[in-house]
């Protein structure tokens, strides 16, 4: 009778396999989807004059649509779907051969000292509304007359300096060498791509007075505003224009409606016009404290380079963009200085010009350049470093042998500096150095981690001290102690090295902005859409990208994050230290928190558009630092390890079983489930591991720092599970088991059996009926009552395993009974 039961039983699980898996086929055809693409059109360019050398209204701000305006694409090049296209206006003209495409391909190497791109929270503002464009306007230079000889040309350029004015063996060249290199080199034109005034204190010290007079005396021809430029405020970056010999461009900055500054100007050196247009990232918007660009706002980046490429067209042989949009992947790629290139490079407008976009603002090293037909896109990386030199013949208009590349500093080892300018700048050291020489902490014994790529992907025990010391003076400095204090990894600029004495100088060159420290109230959702926003960058080799917004927390607060899922739903739990009974309790959503931190995090800056509001304002953010590094135990923060910002599962109060008869975790917060130890590991920060302590539970993953996360489990799936615990105990010897525990098995399995057959015969008629409908109209979407009827969606689909636990309880139904037949 048995054996009849079985055969019976794999009979109808086959015909529900075979009907499953066809359903599943039908399912899962989808017809193609036909896309068209669509062009939009740019708005006219205004006509250039042929009398002039530069322009006496700027272009209109463009306003771009679904993303940055659209010229249509050159047909011929249509390689990359993804680049913005160009408007064919003007087909190429006989007067030159288009050059044939080069295919270098260079890998940008990025340095690791000061600021990188943070993903940009806001776009370009409306432009609706017609501003008022008309900049200020200089004189042009007399033209020199055409070279009818090949003649060898050279630019030398360099973008983020970051205020270093003097020379750091082996590290930074310095602008007394610079200036001699240029002596030497004797470039037709000296370029550079913004972010130049800020940095080091020395530089910081006098808002990039220093500098700017350095960069006199070298003898630039032209520079970018770059994000940087704001940092001492609008006034002071309108100041510049008065404080430098050359012009500072940008072609879309406007302050109240206006141009701020020139958006180009032409230089002709030995018969040769350049012309020299700006370029500033729309990132400044979220990059540069919000009270240091009241009125500003920054126009779409590649129209407004067009608009002014082709209005000054008629009076340009070669064209040089000084961009300070930079490439790091992280920034939209509508505002990238690589896409600028791409797109210049496919706008037939601009084809019989050559064009030379130097590069800025991702500290990226590209040292032979990059070539894309009859463009050429080069940077040299940050902190005066590398020096760029582009060479190139030029002879009736035409270019040929156009490459880059970089003098290192270890090429300027023997260059001797210029002794007038060296002199000037040992004097801005001296005067520094006394208002800075003070020491903070003598023969210093712990090596504070502040290296970029450390700060802005991870805790470091310097952010970690920083966070202390902010909640540290919160306690008296404000109107009522702070819960918990956080800072931007973005706002951290150097280490701070042991076996030394640190100098408030040290500590200014730590945090150079010039923050104050600020306390605001903060709702608790509003802190956990704040700590999703520090912890959504994109993941690179298993660990967050590098990221200005990643926020450091002070020790009353921890936070549980999976870097394996999408941004926006990384954070798993956070913690907040409850200071009367000094254990750790669940965030509140409902409650609001008291919480420090700097004034540019506390206006929104880096994206928390979530925070902003009423603040309370204490002293300088380092001085605040300085104090409590005179005062604390330092010895805490010796170590590498992670404690506050964990990659891992929250800590397991109680067992599930605890759970299930309500029994309440030591902390009050929920239980967490058991990690599913067979979820795939997910790579940890390099040799930073959660730290056990009084207040800190290690993860309970099998690899440390890792979070495994229970699969969602079906119905049939717990069917199974029950199957196979049945099948398990009824392998049992007759003598072992009663007949007792045979009935209550064999109940048991007749329960799941009319469960999982109820559920068949309402999940598969469905399924069915969709596949012939399917077939018969070629729709691409459920039915919403199927949708609300069928398996949890957990990525795949789920329809295999009925079958299987309709086998798996047909065999076990068998078996039990053979079994009960046996210990009858």
């Amino acid at each position: 009778m048995h054996k009849l039961l079985i055969r019976t039983c794999f009979l109808v699980a086959m015909l529900f396999m075979v009907f499953s898996f066809t359903s599943f086929a039908a399912e899962t055809t989808q017809p193609e989807t036909n896309t068209t693409d669509v062009k939009v059109e740019q708005p006219a360019p205004t006509p250039a004059s042929d009398t002039t050398t530069q322009s006496t209204q700027a272009p209109v701000p463009v306003q771009s649509s679904a993303s940055p305006e659209q010229p249509a694409e050159d047909v011929a090049s249509k390689t990359d779907s993804n680049e913005p296209a160009v408007t064919t206006e003007q087909a190429p003209t006989d007067k030159t051969t288009p050059p044939a495409t080069q295919t270098q391909t260079v890998e940008p190497k990025t340095e690791a000292t000061v600021q990188s791109n943070e993903p940009a929270q806001k776009t370009a503002p409306s432009t609706e509304a017609t501003p008022d464009t008309t900049p200020a306007v200089t004189e042009p230079k007399a033209a020199e007359p055409a070279p009818t000889t090949t003649q060898h040309t050279k630019i030398l350029h360099t973008n983020d300096m970051h205020g270093r004015i003097l020379e750091e063996d082996g590290r930074v060249i310095g602008m007394a060498k610079l200036k001699t290199v240029k002596q030497q080199e004797n470039p037709d034109l000296m370029l550079d791509s913004g972010d130049a005034f800020q940095g080091l204190p020395i530089s910081n010290n006098t808002k990039g007075a220093d500098m700017a007079n350095a960069m006199n005396e070298v003898g630039y021809d032209a520079m970018a505003v770059g994000n940087h430029e704001f940092d001492f405020g609008v006034e002071q970056a309108q100041k510049y224009k008065e404080q430098l010999n050359f012009p500072i461009l940008s072609a879309n900055t406007y302050k109240d409606g206006k141009l701020m500054f020139d958006p180009y100007t032409i230089v002709n050196k030995n018969g040769i016009n350049y012309g020299i247009i700006g370029v500033t990232t729309p990132e400044t918007a979220v990059k540069t404290h919000p009270d240091n660009i009241k009125g500003v706002t920054f126009t779409e980046p590649i129209p407004a380079v067009q608009n002014i490429m082709n209005q000054i067209k008629a009076q340009t042989d070669i064209f040089v963009i000084l961009s300070h949009l930079g490439i790091d992947p992280s920034t939209k790629a509508e505002w990238r200085g690589d896409t600028l290139a791409d797109t210049l490079a496919r706008d037939r407008r601009f084809y019989d010009n050559e064009i030379i976009v130097l590069d800025g603002h991702s500290h990226s090293v590209i040292e032979n350049g990059k070539i894309n037909r009859n463009t050429l896109l080069a940077q040299t990386g940050t902190a005066l470093a590398n020096i760029g030199k582009v060479e190139f013949n030029y002879q009736n208009g035409t270019i040929s042998n156009l490459n880059a590349s970089l003098i290192n500093v270890k090429d300027t080892a023997d260059v001797t500096p210029d002794p007038v300018l060296q002199q000037q700048l040992d004097e801005a050291k001296a005067k520094f150095e006394a208002q800075v020489s003070e020491v903070i902490i003598p023969n210093n014994t712990i090596q504070f981690q502040g290296e970029r790529d450390d700060v802005r992907r991870h805790e470091t025990n310097l952010g970690n001290a920083i966070a202390d010391s902010m909640e540290a003076y919160s306690q008296n400095g404000f109107s009522h102690p702070a819960d918990f204090a956080v800072t931007n990894g973005g706002g951290i600029r150097a280490s701070i090295d042991k076996n030394q004495d640190v100098t408030l100088g040290d500590i200014i060159t730590v945090l150079p902005f010039g923050n104050t420290i600020s306390q605001i109230q903060v709702k608790g959702t509003d802190v956990e859409k704040m700590f999703e926003h520090s912890l959504s960058a994109p993941v690179e080799n298993g660990q967050l990208g590098a990221n200005g917004a990643f926020l450091h927390i002070s020790k009353s607060i921890r936070v549980y994050y999976d870097i394996n899922k999408a941004p926006g739903e990384r954070v798993l739990k956070i913690e907040v230290l409850n200071k009367q009974t000094q254990q750790f309790e669940a965030l509140d959503p409902n409650r609001t928190y008291y919480m420090t931190t700097n004034d540019f995090t506390a206006s929104g800056g880096d994206g928390y558009d979530m925070l902003g509001g009423l603040r309370e304002e204490g002293g300088s953010l380092d001085k605040v630092f300085s104090d409590y590094l005179r005062e604390a135990d330092l010895s805490q923060y010796d170590t590498d390890k992670i404690s506050r910002i964990i990659n891992g599962q929250p800590p397991v109060a109680q067992t599930e079983e605890q759970a299930d008869t309500e029994t309440q975790p030591a902390t009050g917060d929920t239980a967490q489930p058991a990690p599913n130890t067979t979820t795939p590991a997910v790579p940890t920060q390099p040799a930073l591991q959660p730290v056990a302590s009084t207040q800190t539970t290690q993860p309970t993953a099998s690899t440390s720092n890792v979070i495994p996360f229970p699969a969602a489990t079906t119905t049939a799936q717990a069917g199974t599970s029950q199957v196979n615990a049945s099948q398990n105990s009824a392998s049992m010897t007759a003598h072992q088991t009663t007949t007792a525990q045979v009935n209550s098995a064999v109940t048991n399995l007749e329960t799941i059996q009319s469960h999982l057959t109820t559920k068949a015969s309402n999940v598969y008629p469905l399924h069915a009926n969709h596949a012939q409908q399917q077939a018969k109209t070629a729709s691409t979407t459920k039915n919403d009552s199927n949708t609300e009827q069928t398996l949890p969606d957990t990525g795949s689909n789920d329809l295999p395993v009925w079958p299987i636990g309709l086998v798996l309880t047909g065999l076990g139904v068998a078996y039990i009974s053979r079994k009960r037949d046996h210990a009858a």
